[in-house]
């Protein structure tokens, strides 16, 4: 999502086209299924693809929501596969809370190493389970009486959900805890982990970033980054590793002012981002600018860590920072999500129908495919993130010892089904933003 302070005027053009174009067909009204597919054929970035309201016929879809879903469906086919897979909408409430960061859960993520071993594979520090000291790489042995297998999913998804937890985790030195947690609010942590690492005598800097999301439009987050980088400042920081490897995305605006705080002093006044809306909405159009910001590292190299759920304003970052610094990326193909969207407020609901696409300073847009990291790497989820030994990061610090990273990605096996498995025990930590709706 980019340029907040936009979006009025954007919603002052969508209602005023609504209320006169023909191709519209309405003047919205009470039902919110025409409202959100009328303000979508204004700002949709393929709008020239879709059809009449009266032939589309919103109100025969359950919900605003299953309508956007069916929006989907018009965008240009690549291989097989629409090339939008994000377009939705949620109700107010939900999405509120959710860019604020709050949250209500136990606070945990899982992973399948085997199909007899569940892990945690992430955890939130100030959830009830990080708060009752539960650290990434435990293995989940049951979940209120039913044990962690993968022919369990069934029966594990039906005690996930409830609200109450009894979990026998063992440790990484094989001791064993029981613990019952119970489901709560709480406020996300989106910068976690942050480490400083000696290497050759060179000093890296580490942390896991989780969202560019925040509250008051990013500004919550950018400070956290900006008290970060003061510290890796102040610590004579000359090579950094970003892990996005669960980063779906948030606000571009976040993505940018990372993107200051990582780049050389040679990449101010040159172009960050372009963002192109469609025909009717070209005033729009936008470029972002690199610019001095206090606490910039200045940097000439930056490394990320990155899988499938490394997405949206995450890919921006990468791939803005690409023609202006050595950018090296380890880990799996990132998401494919070179598009963005505005929160439209529509009676009791946001629609967020894609919008723009991003493009950096050389016109480079198309990675719906995502990007390929240089070096495949496995999600090490047997160990914290931060943890030296992590797979991942254990690559990255021998990259900057050493200077060497494999330029062709070397084989990496996933078991397809463990990872399915997986996806199905994770709550969506708004992977509504990159989520794959197969």
């Amino acid at each position: 999502m980019r340029y907040p302070l936009l979006l009025g005027l954007v919603i002052g053009l969508v209602w005023s086209t609504c209320s006169c174009k023909k191709t519209s067909d309405v003047n919205p009204v009470a039902d919110v299924r025409d409202s959100v597919y009328a303000m979508t054929q204004e700002i949709y970035l393929w709008n020239s693809r879709l059809p009449s309201l009266s032939s589309f016929n919103p109100t025969s879809y359950k919900d605003a929501n299953s309508v956007m879903t069916q929006v989907r469906t018009y965008s240009p086919m690549l291989n097989g596969v629409s090339q939008d897979r994000w377009s939705f909408a949620l109700t107010k409430t939900a999405w509120d809370a959710y860019s604020a960061g709050s949250d209500s859960d136990i606070g945990l993520d899982y992973k399948f190493l085997t199909s007899s071993d569940l892990r945690v594979k992430f955890v939130y520090p100030s959830s009830p389970a990080g708060l009752a000291g539960v650290k990434r790489g435990w293995k989940v042995l049951t979940v209120n009486g039913v044990q962690g297998t993968d022919s369990n999913i069934q029966s594990l998804n039906s005690e996930l959900a409830k609200s109450t937890l009894n979990l026998t985790f063992e440790k990484p030195d094989g001791t064993r805890v029981a613990l019952t947690l119970t489901a709560k609010t709480f406020t996300q942590d989106y910068i976690l982990n942050q480490q400083v690492f000696t290497v050759n005598n060179k000093k890296v800097g580490y942390f896991v970033f989780d969202s560019f999301l925040g509250d008051n439009n990013g500004e919550a987050t950018k400070t956290l980054l900006n008290t970060l980088f003061t510290y890796f400042k102040q610590q004579n920081i000359t090579d950094l590793i970003v892990d996005l490897r669960y980063n779906g995305g948030g606000y571009g605006v976040v993505s940018e002012h990372l993107a200051n705080l990582i780049a050389p002093t040679s990449a101010i006044g040159k172009v960050f981002v372009k963002t192109e809306h469609n025909a009717a909405f070209t005033q729009y159009n936008n470029v972002s600018y690199f610019k001095a910001v206090a606490n910039s590292l200045n940097l000439s190299t930056v490394t990320f860590i990155t899988t499938s759920g490394t997405a949206s304003a995450s890919e921006e970052l990468i791939n803005g920072l690409r023609p202006v610094m050595n950018v090296k990326l380890i880990g799996g193909t990132t998401h494919g999500k070179p598009v963005g969207y505005y929160a439209i407020p529509t009676m009791d609901y946001y629609a967020f129908p894609v919008a723009f696409r991003n493009m950096n300073s050389v016109g480079y847009s198309d990675f719906f495919a995502g990007f390929t990291p240089d070096k495949m790497q496995t999600d090490d989820v047997s160990h914290d993130l931060g943890d030296p030994a992590e797979l991942c990061l254990s690559t990255a610090l021998a990259y900057y010892r050493t200077g060497i990273l494999a330029s062709i990605p070397s084989a990496a096996r996933v078991d397809a089904s463990l990872e399915k498995a997986s996806e199905s025990l994770n709550k969506e930590r708004l992977h509504l933003l990159i989520k794959r709706h197969k």
